[in-house]
């Protein structure tokens, strides 16, 4: 029994660390945030394409819906800081002022816009001054929809024998299905992630790895133990994004700090249920990530998700040192896949001396501290540095 259960051991360690070497306990998978966005517009089929051609593992997309129900991709509803709308004259009364996840903001929104409509849009950089390179293609590209996305990944493993992940992060659910309002002022009463779920379950060739990830929490729950077990896809693993922790940016100056869906139901806007016994009591309080982040916390979490993701800039404000969120992570058995990784000097974090270092830097030293995962706009960086470092070491 002994010679059986040390045989397994070995068979099993193996396989977790198919990858791995002395240099990295982990083979860190490269999520490509938006597609190669570092170089191209960001969520356009062309950024996507060219982060399959600089061999990310996965590529990450967000979803909000139009006024029909279909999902396409876009980081916010409002789409006048990464399409042309506000040039578009025919548009021009879709104009309006609403509140999102409780913080007001003025734009033209995707539920106020059919998919027909949606389409015509064209879209832009939307950092231009930090990415001149990439604004140079705006206008160039339109609005993609989640099924494309699909359809794009599946050729490619057509062609290359390549199976890339798909990265998918559920926008304002709890805005959506129960708070938002449309243009007109009636409810936009839409079900994003039960939308998501369905689509899914009837698409014919997908993936053969998929994450969803959420910033709040409830949504995660009911794809946990209703909506993914209802299709059959409990093979898609679950993340939960994780935004400040030290109430930087509470309600009302911002919703970075807390989940949305556990603020709006201590203001009696929301009614959650179904939690696992370890959230109950933070549902009608003023919960915020950091909370999140305690061992209690992260074992409640670990009831519903395979990992978290935490902001980069609160795993660790610095290179260097231990991350204590990554060893309480590893004791819940949750992967972390922090995000954004950027090469701009605008992100760039500094060492104990305050040096500043390179997104190259940075990630050598992240891969060897046992990280599982990048969300990064420069797949290509990534690819490069994990290939040095994880392979060859240094």
């Amino acid at each position: 029994m002994r010679v059986l259960l040390g045989i397994l051991t070995i068979v099993l360690g193996f396989t977790a660390r198919a990858h791995a070497t002395e240099v990295c306990p982990y083979w860190p998978l490269v999520i490509a945030h938006r597609g190669a966005s570092g170089y191209l517009p960001e969520h356009s089929l062309a950024a996507y394409q060219l982060a399959l051609e600089q061999g990310a593992d996965f590529i990450e997309v967000d979803l909000v819906p139009s006024r029909d129900g279909v999902l396409i991709i876009r980081h916010e509803n409002e789409l006048s800081h990464s399409t042309d709308v506000a040039k578009r004259a025919e548009f021009a009364h879709l104009y309006t002022k609403k509140q999102v996840d409780g913080i007001w903001q003025q734009g033209w929104f995707s539920e106020d816009f059919t998919l027909a409509e949606l389409r015509t849009l064209k879209l832009k950089e939307s950092m231009p001054r930090l990415r001149p390179q990439s604004a140079v293609q705006d206008g160039v590209y339109s609005i993609v929809t989640l099924a494309e996305v699909l359809e794009l990944l599946s050729r490619h493993q057509q062609q290359t024998g390549r199976d890339v992940g798909i990265y998918i992060e559920t926008k304002h659910p709890s805005y959506f299905a129960h708070i938002g309002k449309r243009h007109d002022g009636k409810p936009i009463a839409t079900d994003i992630t039960a939308l998501l779920v369905q689509q899914l379950g009837k698409t014919s060739a997908l993936p053969g790895q998929m994450y969803i990830q959420s910033f709040e929490v409830s949504n995660l729950v009911r794809l946990k133990h209703q909506l993914l077990p209802h299709v059959g896809l409990t093979r898609v693993k679950l993340v939960q994004l994780l935004g400040d922790s030290r109430q930087q940016f509470m309600q009302p100056k911002d919703s970075f700090s807390e989940p949305y869906d556990f603020y709006a139901a201590s203001q009696g806007q929301l009614q959650l249920s179904e939690l696992p016994s370890g959230l109950k009591a933070l549902a009608g309080s003023r919960a915020h990530y950091g909370l999140l982040q305690t061992t209690e916390g992260l074992s409640a979490v670990a009831s519903y998700a395979d990992g978290i993701g935490p902001w980069r800039q609160d795993l660790y404000p610095q290179i260097g040192g231990v991350l204590p969120l990554l060893a309480e992570a590893a004791k819940a058995a949750l992967v972390v896949h922090p995000y954004t990784y950027r090469a701009e000097a605008d992100y760039l974090l500094r060492d104990g001396s305050g040096q500043q270092t390179s997104m190259q830097d940075e990630l050598s030293w992240i891969y060897r501290q046992g990280i599982q995962g990048v969300f990064t706009d420069f797949p290509d960086i990534a690819v490069k540095i994990r290939a040095e470092v994880c392979k060859n070491g240094r």
